[in-house]
């Protein structure tokens, strides 16, 4: 067999649903090539999780759950003995039916937080406040923006399952999700998750459309965050930054370790640091978390021509508070966007247009896999040292 098999588990248009289902080789009369994958489609029931669809895909070796209801996001995984993700207070995953992204001045998107990657756009993505824009009569006019948007907590309207045989089948998951409503900007998300059975990686691509007949702004952020086993007390960011600054006075504080980690603290307040990173000529470049003893490691990796920008968040609270950290490649710095407008990082896609991004993750499960992470960092930088900023700066943080 070599022609791909699909599977259409959602399609709201033509009123398809499915509710559960299970594939494995054996289901498929295929081969169990590079080990025992499988895949399988369900909805959760009970607590906050109630009615939530999720798609869990295991390629034999790297495993991952997708969510469905909350914006095609990647909730938690694992890879041999790693798990993958982190322990959000949010114990999740929350059906957006139980969150209200205005409450608390705009933060309720907090209360769904807690995947491994997280989209947060379409129309917005920073920190909440007032941006000023015109009504669908022609004036200006206030709107409340909230903590990072509202695609993570939009369904998918379509969902598709691939799988492509060959000597290493691959697994192929498609959503589409759409953010749009009447007199307002009009997005359509198609993502696609593709992994190869047997691999440790997972890529990602996304394709964002403006399908109103005028412009639209747009912007983008990948909130990818990780706790145990990568994150410990002296665990590194390893990333090839050119630059890197402070977000605000707190994260100045220790920006002269940027790049290590503290064991958890309760208690601790968040820290986040600007960077400006090197990428080949083609524009790929990467990230990678390692623990101290260099033994384990999560690489994210994207193309800087797509996502010109990075930001690390650091949360090194209490095991119950969330310890983790987030590596997040973006169309833009995670500022109130009247800021980041201004600064010329808010994109504009014209009617029918797409923006097309490439995102992956890989998982180091030895000391010589994530030394030659190490290395393929260190030929990016070319020997060149990383500017480190001890204060915020104009170009990147208001107030500066």
């Amino acid at each position: 067999m070599t022609e791909a098999l699909s599977w259409v588990l959602t399609d709201t248009a033509n009123r398809v649903y499915v509710e559960q289902c299970a594939i494995t080789p054996a289901s498929l009369g295929l081969p169990a090539a590079g080990g025992a994958w499988s895949v399988s489609k369900s909805r959760l029931q009970g607590g906050l999780a109630d009615g939530v669809d999720v798609v869990d895909i295991n390629n034999g070796h790297l495993s991952f759950t997708v969510l469905l209801s909350r914006g095609m996001g990647l909730w938690k995984g694992a890879c041999g003995d790693c798990t993958i993700g982190w322990d959000s207070p949010a114990r999740g995953p929350v059906n957006p039916m139980f969150v209200n992204l205005l409450e608390q001045g705009g933060l309720g998107w907090l209360k769904g937080f807690d995947e491994c990657i997280v989209r947060c756009g379409l129309n917005s993505n920073g920190a909440p406040g007032i941006d000023r824009v015109r009504d669908n009569n022609g004036n200006l006019s206030e709107v409340m923006l909230n903590l990072h948007g509202y695609i993570a907590n939009l369904p998918a309207k379509y969902v598709e399952l691939k799988i492509i045989p060959g000597k290493r089948p691959q697994i192929v998951l498609t959503g589409v999700v759409e953010e749009a409503r009447c007199f307002c900007p009009q997005y359509r998300l198609v993502t696609t998750y593709t992994t190869e059975v047997g691999s440790n990686r997972v890529d990602i691509r996304d394709e964002v459309e403006n399908f109103a007949d005028s412009p639209v702004e747009f912007q983008m952020l990948y909130h990818c965050n990780f706790g145990s086993p990568f994150l410990d007390g002296g665990a590194r960011l390893v990333s090839p930054s050119l630059e890197v600054a402070p977000r605000d006075p707190r994260a100045a504080e220790d920006i002269k370790t940027w790049n290590v980690y503290r064991a958890p603290e309760p208690g601790y307040v968040e820290q986040g640091n600007y960077h400006d990173v090197a990428a080949a000529a083609d524009g790929s470049t990467l990230a990678m978390l390692r623990n101290h003893r260099g033994t384990r490691g999560v690489t994210m990796r994207w193309n800087k021509k797509q996502l010109p920008c990075f930001c690390q968040w650091k949360h090194t609270s209490g095991p119950a508070e969330g310890y983790v950290t987030g590596m997040e490649p973006a169309t833009n710095y995670p500022n109130l966007k009247t800021f980041e407008r201004e600064r010329g990082r808010v994109m504009t896609l014209a009617p029918g247009q797409r923006y097309v991004i490439d995102l992956a993750m890989e998982i180091q499960e030895s000391q010589e896999q994530v030394a030659a992470i190490e290395t393929e960092v260190g030929a990016l930088l070319k020997r060149k040292k990383t500017v480190v900023h001890p204060q915020p700066i104009a170009k990147w943080s208001p107030g500066a």
